[in-house]
């Protein structure tokens, strides 16, 4: 998946995400993955989201990190998650596989 292709996916996750990531709200210049996944972090740090939106965020993380393009995992982890994980940070609890031990790893240095 492309960047853009990403943005459509996390906007389908998280509706208005497509909107922002256009706005003058995003800090983030370019359209590379990992600029996408910082904006992302961005926008669920500033809206509150709902149990079934940290579900299907977690499953997009999910399929990014344990997937075969190793740039997008690589983006995911350094410009997602590391962003995020903390103890008791609600998306935890949906993360599995390589993105969980990613998570867990960060938080413990973190």
């Amino acid at each position: 998946m492309d960047a853009l292709g990403l943005v459509v996916e996390l906007d389908r996750t998280l509706p208005g995400f497509s909107s922002y990531f256009q706005s003058q709200e995003n800090l983030f210049d370019g359209t590379a993955p990992c600029a996408v996944f910082a904006a992302c972090t961005h926008f669920v740090r500033e809206r509150p989201l709902g149990v079934e939106s940290w579900r299907s965020l977690a499953a997009l993380i999910n399929n990014a990190v344990g997937g075969s393009d190793e740039a997008m995992a690589e983006a995911a982890c350094a410009c997602f998650l590391e962003n995020l994980a903390a103890s008791g940070h609600p998306l935890k609890a949906f993360l599995d596989g390589d993105a969980l031990r990613y998570w867990n790893e960060w938080e413990a240095v973190g």
